[in-house]
């Protein structure tokens, strides 16, 4: 009852009437106790009946609460409540301990509501699905609950709807806020061919859109699916509170027979009891994350579980991918050079062709060119794809290989022209991509990206906040890596790494005993993502691999958002720590105010709920923390 707030996950019902109104039930016929006691005109057992009654309504769930702990071998801070009101009873206190049910419930309810203001984010998200939407048949419009709509469907969504399913817009075109999901304040403008997602709002267009994903699978299900998760994975922080709580039971229990022994007093040891729980200490980790997490979902920041915002305060080193982190991720091909016997389209329907069903930035910009040269795409069979170094599959029964110069032994194997075409590419700063067939380079494609605009600004931000080991890892040639990474003013740049590669440079910072974050784009810098101590995908709006890999997902392509992060992880970490010693201070103050007989059990009650209050208003403040720094 009283402890139900003391694990993560354990208090997520909502404030009940039910239960207020009970408390305060109870709350009146111990009031009603009081008034009547030793006054003339009223029976001697009338008080004592009502007296009790409150005991029974607001002590007994306390008890039961602390029963139901021990049978399940939890920890559960009711006993040392359940224990001082036996006491209060034995002694005959019954007022005493109707008085102290009812602060002690009273105070359970307050923190619970002022814990919602913690999860008002994570239930905001929840709202954002309409309950409705509606279903197009035969030219037909019907409206239809939610659960009945299945991927595939035609569902019109008109000016100021809500967006009921992530899905694709087949017909019309309007302005989207996808706020809800990414953070993104400004409406985007979509049109047919364009995804949207479930919980965003439809400004000012009428669309229809087939339904690829709902329910639980959208974008949004997934979103609110990891931000709940996340609940459950505690800080470091919690986890030491977790190992030292088994002793708090068993030391405020010693406290409680001492101060009975040397006074004699057995109320100074129920006012000991009292105080002693520590209901605040087990709250400070917990509260603060569920609102940290939560404020960082509104952002666009999904944070997997508490020990990465604590690891996001942590970090020394920050460590970036190129392609679709520190540049746009919209490369498009602007030199093509084939040797003989292919031709210029035949080359790019080539390579096209292995690298369709590929989702890289440089994939996407291969099928784009090929797209505007108006080539036909064959069909690829076999396709494998080499992390960090290009793509193989068999279109039209040969093997087509596209990808870095190294995939197949380096530019010195190249035709002499093809070469030229390579360093020329190179020596202005573009991704050169050689394209095979059947092991023999036929042409080099030359592909050219553009650094993100908040890039620089991110990471002068990012060395403001005291980042002194800032890079770059990245597949790509030297002259292009070097050429950004001086652009961008970073500390180091490695270039033509492999995964591995990416691996052992982030292990050699790890063995010199710095914290390292990594971000990248969430499907080829997977092993990277895992091994850093914090894993940033980046644009990982339904992403299934950067989910799953990563340990902090980006909902969109924002490196904008990283110092975000880094505050918030800071200030998350600061909360739960000030939290920590306000509840030991407020505990140690309580148990010794009792023990002195300073405090009666009715006023440690409410020096109990007023230390667990404080903890809880501190953690919901994160709730309300700033996206951006002042100017």
């Amino acid at each position: 009852m009283i402890g139900r707030f003391a694990r993560l996950g354990s208090y997520k019902e909502l404030f009940d009437i039910k239960e207020l109104a009970s408390c305060l039930a109870g709350g009146a016929l111990a009031l009603g106790a009081f008034i009547m006691e030793g006054r003339p005109g009223f029976p001697v057992w009338l008080p004592l009946a009502l007296a009790s009654a409150s005991v029974l309504g607001n002590g007994l769930p306390i008890v039961l609460g602390a029963l139901r702990g021990l049978r399940e071998r939890r920890m559960n801070v009711d006993e040392l409540v359940s224990i001082a009101l036996v006491a209060s009873v034995l002694q005959g206190e019954i007022l005493s301990a109707a008085v102290v049910a009812f602060i002690m419930t009273l105070g359970a309810l307050v923190e619970e509501a002022v814990s919602e203001s913690a999860r008002r984010s994570i239930q905001a998200l929840a709202r954002m699905t309409p309950e409705h939407a509606t279903r197009l048949e035969d030219g037909r419009e019907e409206i239809v609950p939610l659960g009945q709509v299945r991927p595939g469907d035609r569902l019109l969504v008109k000016p100021g709807e809500r967006i009921p399913v992530d899905a694709e817009i087949v017909a019309g075109i309007t302005a989207v806020d996808e706020s809800s999901i990414t953070g993104e304040s400004i409406p985007r403008e979509r049109r047919e061919g364009d995804p949207v997602l479930a919980g965003t709002l439809n400004h000012n267009g009428v669309i229809e859109i087939r339904a690829t994903q709902v329910g639980a699978d959208t974008t949004l299900g997934k979103v609110i699916r990891l931000v709940t998760e996340a609940e459950a994975q505690k800080p470091r922080a919690a986890r030491v509170v977790d190992r030292y709580a088994r002793w708090f039971t068993p030391v405020v229990l010693a406290c409680a027979a001492l101060a009975w022994a040397f006074s004699g007093d057995a109320g100074r040891a129920v006012a000991v009891l009292v105080a002693g729980c520590p209901c605040a200490l087990l709250m400070a980790a917990p509260t603060a994350t569920v609102a940290a997490v939560g404020r960082a979902a509104r952002a666009g920041v999904l944070i997997k579980g508490g020990q990465y915002l604590e690891e996001a305060a942590r970090v020394q080193v920050m460590l970036f991918d190129k392609t679709g982190t520190l540049t746009k991720g919209e490369p498009r091909v602007d030199e093509v050079a084939a040797c003989e016997p292919l031709g210029r389209d035949e080359l790019l329907a080539c390579a096209a062709g292995a690298e369709q069903n590929c989702n890289h930035p440089l994939a996407r910009a291969v099928l784009k060119a090929a797209h505007y040269a108006r080539v036909g795409v064959r069909k690829a069979e076999r396709v494998l794809a080499e992390i960090g170094l290009g793509v193989k599959a068999l279109v039209g029964g040969s093997l087509v290989e596209v990808g870095s110069a190294e995939m197949n032994g380096g530019a010195a194997v190249l035709p002499a022209p093809l070469r030229q075409c390579l360093e020329r590419i190179q020596e202005r700063g573009a991704t050169a991509l050689v394209v095979s067939l059947d092991h023999t380079p036929v042409g080099v494609l030359g592909v050219s990206d553009t650094v993100k605009p908040t890039a620089a600004a991110t990471i002068k931000r990012l060395r403001g906040l005291g980042f002194t080991h800032l890079g770059m890892l990245s597949g790509d040639h030297e002259r292009a890596v070097n050429r950004l990474a001086a652009d961008l003013e970073l500390d180091q740049a490695w270039a033509g790494l492999k995964p591995q590669d990416k691996l052992a440079v982030i292990e050699d910072f790890q063995k010199r005993g710095l914290r390292v974050a990594f971000v990248g784009d969430g499907v080829n810098d997977a092993p990277a993502l895992a091994r850093a101590d914090m894993g940033v995908a980046m644009g990982a709006l339904g992403t299934d691999v950067a989910l799953e890999t990563a340990d902090v997902a980006l909902t969109r392509d924002d490196i904008s958002r990283l110092p975000f992060l880094v505050r918030l992880g800071r200030r998350s970490v600061a909360i739960i720590r000030l939290n920590i010693a306000l509840a030991v201070i407020f505990n140690a103050l309580a148990i010794l105010g009792g023990g002195w007989g300073l405090l009666t059990p009715v006023w440690a009650s409410l020096a109990h709920n007023l230390g667990s209050i404080v903890v809880v208003l501190l953690s919901a403040s994160l709730a309300l923390f700033r996206d951006r720094e002042p100017a």
